[in-house]
């Protein structure tokens, strides 16, 4: 019978070395994966401090303007404009005399 240790050794260690790159390359895969995420999020950060922001210039212009209407509203309700009516015309005064 053969001696088979050195044949299983071999195998061992080349099967050591693949799980070693293989485990190399998840690594790999995991940091892109991270960057990936990282990016995504700093974006949508972003987008949100955007919209943050709009919201808070939205909500400073609505108040202003419910101030300004109850402002008006304490006022008084304003006066219908009439339109204004013709003056009737004055009957001509002056009469030329025929010559």
């Amino acid at each position: 019978m053969r001696d088979i240790r050195g044949d299983l050794q071999d195998r061992a260690n080349l099967l050591q070395e693949q799980i070693g790159a293989v485990q190399g390359q998840f690594e790999r895969h995991i940091e892109q994966l991270r960057r990936e995420h990282e990016a995504r999020l700093e974006d949508l950060k972003s987008a949100l401090g955007t919209v943050r922001t709009v919201i808070g210039i939205e909500s400073r212009l609505g108040r202003a303007m419910s101030a300004q209407v109850q402002a008006q509203a304490q006022a008084g309700p304003p006066s219908p404009s009439r339109p204004q009516q013709a003056q009737p015309q004055q009957p001509l005064s002056v009469i030329r005399k025929a010559s």
